[in-house]
Parts: C-alpha cells; sequence; structure tokens
C-alpha cells in the first residue's frame, strides 16, 4: 500500500479502525475512546479495551511548538490533513521534515486487520449514541465525498503503525505561492506486519 488522501477533523485527532469492530459502540456517549486524566493526558491506550487489543488507533494531530522562553508546548489542531500511508517507509524529503520531537518519541499502535481495510476517521463515522446527542451521522458515502474520512487497503493480519508528524516543506522564494503541491503529506502512517504467533 502507498496512497494520499485528504482527511478533516474537528477533534484535533483522527482515528483508524474496522467499523465492524466497533458496532458494539453504537450506543455509547461520545468521547468513550478516550480517557482524560485530570492534568489533562489521555490515558486510553491503556484503558479503553478496543485501543488496547489493536481494534481502535488514536492518532492525535499535536505537533511541538518552541516558545521564546526555550520551552516545548504540544499543539493539535481541526482542519484537513494530507496523509500518506503505506508499507514502506518515509521518503529522504519526509524523513528531513519530520519532528525531531516526534522521531525521539515515536507513537506507535498496534491495529488488526480483518477485512481487507482500515478506516481513518476524523471522528465522524465512528459508532456512539448519535440519538443521545441530537446528531445525524453521515453517510459513508457523504463522508467519502466530503474527505471526512478514507479507506485503507490492507491484507489481513497485525500491524504496527507508526505515526510521522511532518513540518512544512519550506517554500523557495522565488517559487509562485500557486505551485505548491497540494498533496505534500502533513502526517505519513507507516505500516509494518507483525509475524503471527506460531
Amino acid at each position: 500500500m502507498d496512497m494520499t488522501c485528504i482527511v478533516g477533523t474537528d477533534i484535533a485527532s483522527f482515528l483508524l479502525y474496522e467499523p465492524e469492530a466497533l458496532r458494539h459502540r453504537a450506543s455509547s456517549p461520545w468521547g468513550w475512546f478516550s480517557n482524560f486524566s485530570q492534568g489533562g493526558e489521555d490515558h486510553g491506550d491503556l484503558t479503553v479495551p478496543e485501543r488496547t487489543d489493536g481494534r481502535l488507533a488514536l492518532i492525535d494531530t499535536a505537533t511541538p511548538v518552541h516558545l521564546e522562553d526555550g520551552r516545548v508546548m504540544w499543539v493539535g489542531s481541526d482542519g484537513g490533513y494530507c496523509f500518506r500511508c503505506t508499507t514502506g517507509g518515509l521518503t529522504p524529503d519526509e524523513a528531513q521534515r519530520e519532528y525531531p520531537e516526534t522521531r525521539e518519541a515515536l507513537e506507535v499502535h498496534t491495529i488488526a486487520v480483518t477485512h481487507e481495510r482500515l478506516l481513518l476517521d476524523g471522528g465522524y463515522l465512528l459508532p456512539y449514541d448519535y440519538v443521545g446527542e441530537g446528531h445525524r451521522m453521515p453517510s459513508l458515502a457523504e463522508a467519502l465525498e466530503k474527505q471526512l474520512v478514507a479507506w485503507l487497503a490492507l491484507p489481513n493480519g497485525t500491524y504496527q503503525v507508526m505515526v510521522h508528524h511532518l513540518a512544512s516543506a519550506e517554500e523557495d522564494e522565488d517559487e509562485d505561492e500557486d505551485t505548491t503541491d497540494d498533496n505534500e503529506a502533513d502526517i505519513v502512517l507507516t505500516f509494518a506486519r507483525v509475524a503471527d504467533a506460531v
């Protein structure tokens, strides 16, 4: 697999899952996929069963912002992100643009594929009690058309997903703004198949 897609979010996060594996969450309240401490940290990777057993990966949009006093603050944001999803590695350009802070503390998830595809979702189709919240879930067709989700085709198996956050490429001063690459990845997801247990 090597594909590029644009997916939007308004929760400053993306979710990677097989819809069939999360159907049981249709009556859960919104936010069931997270477990925030009083300090504001999400401990869901330790406490939410779907995140601990490989049915769901939560991908944060937070990247480092260096403050004038030398501190680093991690800031996530909503909006559309260009993803490159690959079973290969980073390109030389991507490796050069990866934030050193995220490279040093690489975000790694385990995800199971049983239907030969995963849904990369900006939080729009994830099962929860929409009726209780008074919302209408968009159809899959609507979400695909509006770039709120994207399908990723993968052979069945278990994968380690590594999340690589990239800084924007610096534009050449002589380059016209209209010639920048709209398909320049913001986030690269690399998928490495985990050997099946014998």
